[in-house]
């Protein structure tokens, strides 16, 4: 006599408990035969999996026991556990966030969340984010650019990249004073990164605030000695300091690394022309406007 399908379940959950692992195998598979979709028989096959070690196995059959009846805490719970065994830790806080849009509460959501979040922060974002995200910077979308990188640097405080874009974004869209922390942010987490460093400085130079921007200049040149651009940000703020012979010095560093740099010519006359000095001034202004018709 063919067993109904409660009965298979009653006998294979028993079975499963008994360590009788292929017998209740057998009887979840004889309720799939028929429903497919069942998801006590998906999530049942899905935990013996797991105890083999056969994690792979379970996912897409937590999956299946998920979607066929997501109001069970249960599956939410064991789907999530297999994504986080095998390292998939992105998805694994989707689907958590999925079942608290869902209306899943409690002690064990609590928990998961607590074990998820250190994790996730430092695996950082997932390819498809950040191409994302740069996406809708370099196409000048800076509204839906700032949202994405505020989220980055919620869920990924360490993560560069988030506070990177925001900054750049706030800085594009004339908010300088609300791009430096973002970017003093960026420094700090990338102490190595001359741009990053270097990037600080504009900023600080814009709000006026020269000797720290001097002091980001120096530390981008300490990391990056062949620097061109920072050579030439840091004779600009050296002439604006009044210290016109260590900004000659820079501005002409500037020129030695890139000949053809019409800005750094353009801020050399600068500084020779504050010295009176006009002849050579007009020489590093025609040698500008050479490299660059349309400064």
């Amino acid at each position: 006599m063919a067993l109904t399908t409660e009965q298979a379940l009653r006998q294979g959950l028993a079975a499963q408990e008994g360590g009788e692992l292929e017998e209740a195998e057998r009887l979840y598979h004889g309720v799939l035969q028929s429903e497919p979709k069942h998801p006590d028989a998906n999530h049942n096959l899905g935990l013996i999996a797991v105890s083999l070690n056969k994690v792979d196995v379970a996912l897409p059959l937590f999956k299946t026991a998920l979607e066929a009846n997501p109001q069970k805490e249960q599956f939410w719970v064991s789907y999530i556990d297999a994504l986080i065994r095998v390292n998939q830790f992105d998805s694994a806080k989707k689907v958590l966030d999925r079942g608290k849009k869902a209306g899943w509460t409690g002690e064990k959501v609590d928990a998961l969340e607590e074990q998820l979040r250190p994790i996730v922060q430092a695996a950082g974002p997932s390819d498809a984010e950040i191409n994302n995200l740069s996406l809708h910077y370099q196409n000048g979308q800076f509204d839906e650019a700032e949202k994405l990188a505020l989220s980055f640097t919620e869920r990924f405080p360490t993560h560069v990249y988030g506070w990177k874009i925001l900054g750049a974004t706030l800085k594009q869209t004339g908010r300088s004073q609300e791009s430096l922390v973002p970017l003093q942010k960026v420094a700090t987490l990338s102490p190595g990164d001359a741009a990053a460093h270097s990037n600080l400085g504009v900023v600080l130079k814009e709000l006026g605030r020269l000797e720290e921007a001097e002091a980001s200049y120096r530390q981008a040149i300490a990391l990056k000695p062949d620097y061109p651009a920072a050579n030439n940000n840091l004779g600009m703020t050296l002439t604006e300091l009044g210290r016109l012979d260590e900004a000659e010095a820079t501005c002409r560093q500037a020129i030695a690394l890139k000949p053809d740099y019409a800005e750094a010519h353009y801020n050399l006359g600068n500084v020779l022309q504050e010295q009176d000095r006009f002849k050579e001034a007009e020489a590093s202004y025609r040698q500008a406007i050479a490299f660059k018709p349309d400064l």
